[in-house]
């Protein structure tokens, strides 16, 4: 139909074709179809109405609502935000966000079902209903009420209306109004399709093991992918604090010098925390225990988190500095304890897929922070101190969970002696009474290392048997701070300006690269229990070997061929896919499994020294490998790829599914000396006199 004139200041409407148009109609229609078969087959079959396919009912209901605001707004050609296009918008605002919830529920149901048993009473049917129901209607009435939807000029969808282009804050609103839910499903799904998955194979993800990873996880690993990247957006706002804080005392502005060493300082102080916290991992998981440390370590969060966000009220940026070095600290501990953690209590067969989850943790914490920090949500003059205390909120969260989740049973059989603690702890993670096997395999390991005593960082590197193990991760940490992650994401801004993207837009070209990364440690997650450490360390590795060097014939020929400006934009996501799935999340799961207990927290103490010092000099020296080098530097990146991956190739092992007792023997025998078990001494082997074994009568807790 014809339009009519604009309005001024309007955007102007994307012209819709016919094929879009018919593409739309067309999946409404089948929508609009498979819905309706599913409520006429619930209305005239009452045996099939089982909890299932009531929930898929309720499902089918959402999508019903959401094909008929489709089918209308595909018809119309709005072209402001009239009072049906608000309707037509609300609808399908609502419609969406309950369907993303009631799949979510659906998988959720499923899992309880699985592997816990069909749950009885109407309690969790009403949890659903008000999650999904009431969730979604409150956002579209807030949405409404607030005038946030209205036309979208059809940048967004295609023809119809949902966030008012012209709400300030609609980067919000779209998330809350559909993306961050269809978001949380795509993450909540797979991990819950895992569990499924583990469960019916017999690998026993129960859900405490789940619930510890996630909250161990969230609750520390978050905070170190979040502080990486939280000071990014705002750099230019903070240093103009910086600058009026001083002007505000001396009467007179900083000079440039001394504000870029301010603001080096506020950058370098985080990893060279992260080198502090790796030194104190030791003596802290020792005395502490490993969920001990993790408590503790929450106060070196939440301190920093309250004096960054009252910075700016206290008219103050020395407390920035100082906060940016505690909560360095705190990453520096939680990057070596939660890997720890997570691998002493997991079953070898999902050794690999819980260590993996910090690593997904940080790329998250990095997406939300990149998220957070659009100059559309939090990254402004009035919301970069909360941003900065936000890093507060995941520490509180574990400082009231994680107590009521058992310690790792390794720690407390080996190290405290206690084989009742431990059985009873391996007993809540398992889900069964039968954990003699597992008891045992402890009980090797313990005899395995009474020789050594508990070694320090000194008799780590001067012992014979442990010589490999120690050259492999540092070899493996170097390569995956001095791959170049931190450079090509540095390196954005020269490779997508030269593509047609703004340089407003870089912002959200970044996130989006984040969510790439977020995906594809996901991916890691499900793969590498079936594919192995080693296979995917040498993928990933070779993955970032080869888009470093394309990368750098790209950016010399960007300017001459046409196409290689796009070249560049591909091996830049080629780069954080390989650099996701290999480089960035298996070392640590490397440390934790090529060690034993009396030798891991010395281990975890020099890897992440290695990690954190690596960091700290990509950051030192990148300014001046890219002044003297351009685009060649990369090809530095890409030697140092290669020469890890070849390293792996002949050195690493694979340990996919062994106990740590085989992998220390496969080690034996690189490091050339003979492990000495006397099973007498195991047959000897006596707990603690106040944890006298108590082999009948114990009852399973799962939580």
């Amino acid at each position: 139909m014809p339009h009519s004139p604009m309005p001024m200041g309007a955007m102007p409407p994307t012209e819709l074709h016919p094929f879009e148009r018919i593409i739309v109609l067309v999946s409404c229609v089948l929508s609009f179809l498979g819905a309706s078969l599913l409520v006429f087959t619930h209305a005239l079959w009452p045996e099939l109405r089982t909890r299932p396919r009531q929930l898929l009912l309720y499902l089918s209901l959402a999508d019903l609502l959401s094909a008929a605001s489709y089918f209308y707004g595909v018809l119309q050609d709005f072209e402001a935000s009239s009072w049906d296009c608000v309707l037509q918008g609300a609808l399908s605002t609502f419609s969406n966000t309950s369907s993303f919830f009631w799949t979510m529920a659906i998988a959720l149901y499923l899992y309880i079902t699985i592997v816990r048993g069909t749950p009885t009473g109407m309690g969790l049917l009403c949890f659903f209903h008000v999650m999904s129901w009431g969730v979604p209607l409150g956002i579209t009435v807030a949405a409404v009420a607030l005038k946030k939807i209205g036309y979208d000029a059809s940048n967004v969808s295609v023809g119809w209306c949902w966030i008012n282009l012209e709400a300030e804050d609609r980067i919000l609103w779209m998330l809350l109004a559909g993306k961050l839910w269809e978001l949380l499903a795509y993450v909540i799904l797979p991990v819950l399709y895992i569990l499924i998955k583990k469960h019916i194979s017999r690998a026993k993800m129960t859900l405490l093991l789940a619930c510890v990873t996630l909250v161990s996880a969230f609750g520390s690993s978050f905070q170190y992918g979040y502080n990486v990247s939280v000071i990014n957006n705002p750099e230019v706002i903070m240093k103009n604090f910086y600058n009026q804080t001083y002007f505000n005392r001396m009467s007179n502005f900083m000079d440039s010098s001394f504000q870029t060493l301010l603001w080096s300082l506020t950058v370098s102080m985080f990893p060279l925390g992260g080198f502090f916290g790796s030194l104190m991992v030791g003596p802290l998981v020792n005395k502490c225990g490993r969920k001990g440390t993790l408590l503790v370590n929450n106060i070196f969060s939440i301190v920093p988190a309250i004096l960054m966000g009252t910075s700016k009220v206290a008219k103050t940026f020395e407390v920035i500095i100082l906060s940016r070095i505690i909560v360095g600290i705190c990453a520096g501990l939680s990057s070596n304890v939660v890997p720890m953690y997570l691998g002493e209590m997991s079953p070898k067969n999902l050794r690999g897929a819980t260590g993996v989850v910090p690593q997904l943790f940080i790329t998250i914490g990095i997406l939300a922070a990149q998220v957070l920090g659009l100059t559309k949500i939090l990254g402004t003059i009035e919301g970069w101190p909360v941003l900065l205390g936000l890093t507060g909120i995941p520490a509180v969260v574990e400082l009231l969970l994680l107590p009521f989740f058992p310690e790792s049973p390794r720690y407390l059989l080996i190290q405290k002696g206690n084989e009742e603690q431990a059985r009873q702890a391996l007993r809540r993670l398992r889900g069964w009474d039968d954990v003699d096997d597992e008891i045992e395999e402890m009980r090797q390991e313990d005899q395995s290392e009474k020789l050594e005593g508990r070694l320090s960082v000194f008799n780590l590197c001067t012992f014979q048997a442990l010589r490999w193990q120690l050259i492999s991760i540092i070899i493996m940490m170097m390569g995956q701070q001095l791959s170049g992650i931190n450079a090509v994401f540095y390196y954005t801004n020269n490779i997508f300006e030269p593509a047609g993207v703004n340089l407003n837009d870089v912002q959200y070209v970044t996130v989006g690269i984040g969510a790439v990364n977020v995906v594809m440690t996901c991916v890691a997650v499900l793969i590498i229990e079936s594919l192995g450490r080693k296979l995917l360390l040498l993928a990933g590795f070779g993955i970032c070997c080869v888009a470093c060097a394309v990368l750098t014939v790209a950016l010399n020929l960007q300017f001459t061929v046409w196409w290689m400006k796009y070249l560049s934009i591909v091996c830049v996501v080629a780069y954080v896919i390989g650099h996701a799935i290999g480089a960035s999340p298996i070392p640590s799961v490397m440390i934790t499994e090529m060690f034993l207990q009396s030798s891991r927290p010395a281990a975890f103490m020099v890897g992440g020294s290695v990690h954190w010092l690596s960091n700290f000099t990509v950051g030192l020296v990148f300014s001046y490998m890219q002044k003297g080098l351009g685009a060649y530097c990369f090809l530095v990146f890409s030697a140092i790829c290669l020469a890890t991956a070849i390293y792996i190739f002949f050195i690493v092992p694979e340990t996919k599914g062994k106990t740590f007792m085989e992998i220390n023997q496969i080690m034996a025998k690189r490091n050339k000396v003979e492990l000495q078990m006397d099973k007498e001494e195991l047959d000897d082997f006596q707990p603690a006199p106040e944890t006298e074994k108590k082999k009948e009568g114990h009852a399973v807790s799962v939580l």
